[in-house]
């Protein structure tokens, strides 16, 4: 039998490098070692993702919504996104309702329902629209309501009612403008 060569056997080696690495570092719950069946392996059930997707009774819509989204159940999901929008919007919060809408709109278009997102999206519009027309917000969130309108008519390619949005959004940034010129100007 031959044995063959590397050409390293008259290299020294330095006693810093044959010294293991992992007597430095600090171990960790979650990290393992190649090899080594440890104690703190993940187990499916530790993995928040791949638990099953119980929610506690009390826990409200939204939370449901994404724990079945995260489970892949895209149906459910977006039965508890469009109910939380709906609760929402009951309330009166429409910023909330939008957001929630607009996560159905989501989950719709990950499942091909085409018309459904473009339903959930015009909902979603139309509750960031209500919510920019309300006198109680602060004039950045009245323009930041009036753009994530306009984002949502994008997505659905009516052009003239973004602009319109994007037009409101810019009469709301030039009113402030105008009163932060006045503020500044000595009377």
């Amino acid at each position: 039998m031959t044995q063959l060569s590397t050409g390293t056997e008259d290299r020294t080696v330095h006693a810093a490098a044959t010294r293991s690495t992992l007597e430095d570092k600090k171990h960790h719950r979650g990290r393992r070692f190649f090899g080594n069946t440890d104690l703190h392996a993940a187990r499916p059930e530790s993995i928040p993702e791949q638990a099953s997707p119980a929610v506690a009774p009390d826990a409200d819509l939204w939370d449901e919504g994404r724990v079945a989204a995260r489970a892949g159940n895209h149906e459910r999901a977006i039965a508890c996104f469009v109910e939380e929008a709906e609760a929402r919007s009951m309330q009166g919060s429409h910023g909330r309702a939008a957001i929630a809408f607009r996560t159905a709109s989501e989950e719709a278009r990950l499942q091909g329902m085409a018309e459904q997102c473009d339903q959930l999206l015009e909902r979603a519009a139309a509750a960031y629209t209500s919510a920019a027309e309300r006198s109680v917000l602060a004039q950045d969130a009245t323009h930041q309501a009036w753009i994530s309108a306009a984002k949502c008519f994008l997505q659905l390619q009516q052009l003239d009612r973004a602009a319109w949005c994007i037009e409101q959004a810019r009469m709301v940034s030039g009113h402030t403008r105008a009163l932060d010129e006045g503020a500044m100007t000595p009377s």
